[in-house]
């Protein structure tokens, strides 16, 4: 059994919400009742059916992060929120279980009811966590034509991510030397430098190959441009947000490539 040691604000709102949604949406519908008579031709307000005050009442619950599921338990949901802004703010190696357990306000039988360990729930994040931004930059990749709208679409999309989801990016760079090894294949073979060379390689002079940057290393420049202009922001070095930079860092990047 679960057992908050802190009953947060918001622990159970989900799953209880879920079970009171069908009994509220009746009571809107019935206030919200077709009208008839001279007043209802006077009316342009739709009738409110059960369905559609279910679908606003969805609509209007706080979106969760990626990370987290709707169907996940509340202790899970909160053990991955806490897990992942400790990993973020403080690193791997100086966050225990205990720490995480005291954030989530879950006792660690309810973290180890989901999670084997703390390796476990760090490589689950990990994975989760890289899987998004990958898909979300090659999809930007896919979305544009040419060399120079590719490379503004794939540094929007990094920078949106960084401003959207700063604990995600932050997490995924101070830890990747510990979990990359040993996340799975399918993980291992999407890589944000994959990504970054795909991009340099539409640059007209080295599709070509009639000269320009070697590949390898302009797409090391362009990845780990992104990644330190991040860690300057987040430690405060530059200004955010994050999408501010973009024209200089695409101007930047563009004088790398080609």
């Amino acid at each position: 059994m679960e057992v908050p040691a802190l009953q947060g604000g918001h622990a159970g709102v989900h799953s209880a919400g879920n079970k009171r949604l069908p009994r509220l949406a009746s009571r809107l519908a019935a206030v919200f009742r077709p009208r008839s008579g001279p007043e209802a031709a006077r009316s342009a307000i739709l009738p409110l059916t059960a369905e559609l005050a279910i679908a606003n009442i969805r609509a209007m619950a706080p979106r969760l992060p990626f990370y987290l599921h709707e169907d996940d338990p509340p202790a899970k949901r909160e053990i991955l929120r806490a897990a992942l802004k400790l990993f973020s703010e403080r690193g791997l190696a100086a966050t225990s279980i205990r720490d995480i357990a005291d954030e989530s306000g879950y006792t660690n039988p309810a973290l180890y009811k989901h999670f084997a360990s703390k390796d476990d729930l760090a490589l689950h994040l990990f994975e989760t966590c890289h899987a998004r931004v990958w898909t979300d930059c090659a999809a930007a990749l896919s979305s544009a034509t040419g060399f120079d709208e590719k490379l503004e679409a794939y540094v929007g999309c990094w920078l949106r991510l960084l401003d959207e989801y700063p604990e995600v990016l932050a997490f995924l760079s101070d830890s990747a030397r510990v979990l990359w090894p040993k996340a799975k294949p399918a993980v291992r073979r999407r890589t944000m430098i994959g990504l970054a060379r795909s991009l340099v390689l539409e640059a007209p002079r080295l599709r070509e190959a009639s000269g320009g940057a070697d590949p390898d290393a302009a797409a090391a420049c362009v990845q780990g441009t992104l990644a330190e202009l991040g860690r300057m922001i987040q430690v405060g070095v530059v200004r955010g947000p994050a999408i501010g930079w973009q024209p200089a860092t695409v101007s930047l990047l563009r004088r790398i490539a080609v």
